[in-house]
């Protein structure tokens, strides 16, 4: 633990406990990580720290020189810890997570590959449903469970959002945090190990109830093996985006910069309202569609 780690760490705290929140309001990882990462102990990621300054209105400018400073001064650490992490599983023989566990330990079982996801846009604004595709490879043994998390940004309140399995899963725990983020944790129809060969594919679907219209950004992070996203809106005339584009930057601050988007990223107007993109090559980059009414 370093001083930079408990700056960074006390900052993070100060702005969850202003906005109200506990621990356990932080979607995708759990309370005991929460504590460790505010007390200087671990290094969040970019979109942890990013996730603060979203949803518990923590300055940007500071948290992202807090970060800088943190980063630099555990390159090293880190890069030892993830090699560490990685090979856990494989020294500890089949992979061992339950429904309870961490989403983050979930997930280091297995590998998103490609993601598709198809959303519905009512004449209102509002983001009625989402279809969700994942189509995954195990690198642990024994891996039957993936964790998904969804939130509406415009509304945080309670039972806006519920999700239903599709094919190839079936719900097996299911939590909604504060800040309006829902948690589920769904089991798959079999037993995937390294070298399965096919790719595993399941669906989901994600419904919301709320008056309020979108935040006008859709944002998918990929992590690592992840080579394709594919990101389709459907929009509800009369009420049609002015303008739309697609963005894909390694900086998750970057996807939500002011400046006007590029040229070449714009999006010919579309009257039936429809808009779709292929993100390829994706390792680590964030990637979606933005608009504006």
């Amino acid at each position: 633990m370093s001083d930079e780690h408990r700056e960074l760490g006390g900052l993070l705290r100060r702005a969850r406990v202003s906005a109200g929140a506990t621990t356990r309001d932080v979607a995708l990882y759990s309370s005991g990580h929460i504590s460790n990462v505010e007390n200087g102990h671990v290094m969040p990621s970019p979109e942890l720290v990013y996730y603060y300054v979203k949803e518990f209105g923590c300055d940007g400018r500071l948290a992202r020189e807090a970060l800088g400073k943190a980063r630099r001064a555990s390159e090293e650490r880190r890069r030892t810890q993830r090699l560490v992490q990685r090979n856990q599983g494989l020294r500890g023989g089949a992979y061992q997570v339950t429904p309870d566990s961490p989403a983050g330990e979930i997930r280091e079982g297995y590998e998103v590959r490609e993601s598709e996801a198809y959303y519905r846009i009512d004449e209102r604004g509002v983001i009625t449903e989402v279809d969700v595709i994942r189509m995954i490879a195990a690198v642990q043994p024994g891996v039957t469970l993936i964790a998904v998390a969804h939130n509406y940004h415009r509304d945080t309140g309670t039972g806006v959002l519920s999700i239903e399995p599709g094919v190839g899963c079936r719900l097996a725990k299911l939590r909604e945090t504060g800040f309006g983020y829902l948690s589920a944790v769904f089991r798959m129809d079999r037993e995937l190990n390294p070298g399965d060969g096919e790719l595993y594919s399941l669906c989901y679907r994600v419904r919301v109830r709320s008056s309020i219209p979108a935040r006008p950004l859709l944002r998918y992070r990929a992590r690592t093996g992840n080579a394709r996203y594919a990101l389709r809106v459907l929009f509800t005339p009369p009420t049609l985006p002015q303008e739309v584009w697609w963005f894909s930057e390694r900086d998750v601050f970057a996807t939500e910069a002011p400046a006007p988007p590029q040229s070449d990223r714009i999006f010919p107007a579309n009257p039936s309202g429809f808009y779709f993109r292929d993100f390829k090559r994706i390792d680590d980059l964030h990637s979606g569609i933005a608009w504006r009414w």
